[in-house]
């Protein structure tokens, strides 16, 4: 029993040190995207250049970012050192990703700027590929679900820190983008600590029904990991567009002025960043204790088209508000269980590879989602709501439709969790008892 409780509390110091990994790598990620670049393309481009010139630099961010992850998901798979498969890539990923930050502060041009944010974007999706791999590989599966509610709570509290900087030091913006890369140096160099192990995990990895019935592991890109695959781009499609143009929305509906519109807005950002990480942590730990998964993904899929669809028809601050948090809290139970999900599926040998591509259908719609946005404003005769020339109700309605489309999914999801998974006894040997089966 004693020893059983020391394996626990190492398992949980390791989610929590993988989880602080995620935490500062996107973290880093922030402060040069909200402040630095924004700010060094104004200082270097003529007003009427300075829009473009940020869309194609974000953009090719947003490009790097979708091939990094994959790529180094699969590099980490097939690693073999004396520091294992993942770590090298993390403290790696690290060390360059400081570079590219040292570079970006010293970019006196519009190339220099873009080579050194395509290297940050690489350097740091290295290190979140390899730890969601790690976690994958460490983790049972019977607790995967309040384990990636963790990890994930964990990627949107990171984006807070360099936010807050930003604000309190306006003037100091090159080195607020040197603080999450600094202090994700220290952090990493506490996660090189976890032990590498993946008998644990993966000795209790369910199987699929077809894995029982034939011996075999589930093929790449199985029905069922393309079907966790798709609901993840639907979802994030939709949160994508129902996150779209907000500001502009608070000012046609409601303040008429971009003065009034801003504390609404950073309100309502506020309200859905808190929801993402309340329903991502709660809903893991939840998941993990009721060992079901489909409630949570179809409560996802429902939550955020109720949160889309009010603020379709929003022209207070307060239906926003709570549109946002709707939304926000539906998002992150959904991210969670679909991540543990994914985990389930996929062979255990390439867990980077596969949750790097897992990542591809989060990335896809941040790259995309501005442009169809900016597309269904533009359809009808305008919004009905507040007769501006920017059809809101076409835009939010689409997002609604689209949470509601990754239900689609279900049936091949229903399958796949409905896997048996032996429960622990005191021992920490398989019972023979075993998990429900979704229903």
């Amino acid at each position: 029993m004693r020893a059983r409780t020391r394996a626990y509390s190492a398992e949980r110091r390791t989610v929590y040190l993988l989880a602080a990994v995620n935490l500062v790598a996107l973290g880093s990620l922030t402060a040069p995207v909200v402040a630095a670049i924004p700010l060094k393309i104004d200082a270097l481009l003529p007003e009427e250049h300075r829009a473009s010139a940020l869309a194609t630099v974000l953009t090719l961010g947003g490009l790097a970012a979708l091939l990094a992850n994959p790529l180094f998901g699969a590099l980490s798979d097939r690693t073999r050192s004396r520091w294992g498969k993942r770590r090298p890539w993390m403290l790696g990923g690290t060390l360059a990703g400081l570079v590219g930050v040292a570079a970006l502060a010293v970019a006196d041009s519009l190339p220099a700027i873009i080579v050194s944010w395509l290297c940050t974007q690489t350097a740091y999706n290295a290190v979140l590929a390899s730890a969601a791999a790690l976690l994958a590989d460490i983790v049972p599966d019977s607790r995967r679900a309040a384990a990636s509610g963790v990890f994930t709570a964990a990627a949107f509290v990171g984006t807070l820190p360099p936010l807050v900087l930003a604000a309190l030091l306006p003037r100091h913006v090159d080195l607020v983008t040197f603080a999450m890369p600094l202090v994700a140096l220290i952090v990493v160099g506490f996660a090189l600590s976890i032990r590498e192990s993946t008998s644990h995990a993966h000795a209790r990895a369910p199987k699929s029904p077809a894995t029982s019935r034939r011996g075999i592991r589930i093929a790449s890109f199985s029905s069922a990991f393309a079907a966790v695959w798709l609901q993840r781009l639907a979802m994030q499609s939709a949160f994508s567009l129902a996150t779209a143009f907000t500001i502009y929305l608070i000012i046609d509906r409601m303040t008429k002025d971009p003065v009034d519109a801003t504390p609404i807005a950073m309100i309502a950002t506020l309200a859905g960043g808190s929801g993402i990480v309340i329903g991502a942590a709660v809903g893991g730990a939840w998941a993990s204790r009721v060992r079901r998964y489909l409630p949570f993904l179809v409560c996802g899929a429902l939550g955020l088209a109720a949160g889309a669809a009010t603020r379709a028809f929003a022209d207070a601050p307060i239906i926003l508000w709570i549109a946002t948090t709707i939304g926000g809290l539906a998002v992150g139970a959904y991210l969670t269980v679909n991540l543990a999900l994914a985990m389930r599926v996929i062979p255990g040998s390439r867990a980077g590879t596969y949750l790097g591509v897992l990542n591809v259908a989060e990335t896809i719609p941040q790259v995309l989602a501005p442009m169809v946005a900016a597309a269904l404003l533009r359809v009808g005769q305008g919004d009905p709501v507040s007769g501006a020339n920017d059809n809101y109700l076409v835009l939010y309605g689409t997002a609604a439709a689209v949470a509601l489309l990754s239900l689609a999914t279900l049936p091949v999801l229903r399958r796949a969790s409905a896997a048996r998974v032996p429960i622990e006894d005191e021992s920490g040997r398989g019972s023979p008892e075993h998990l429900p089966a979704d229903r």
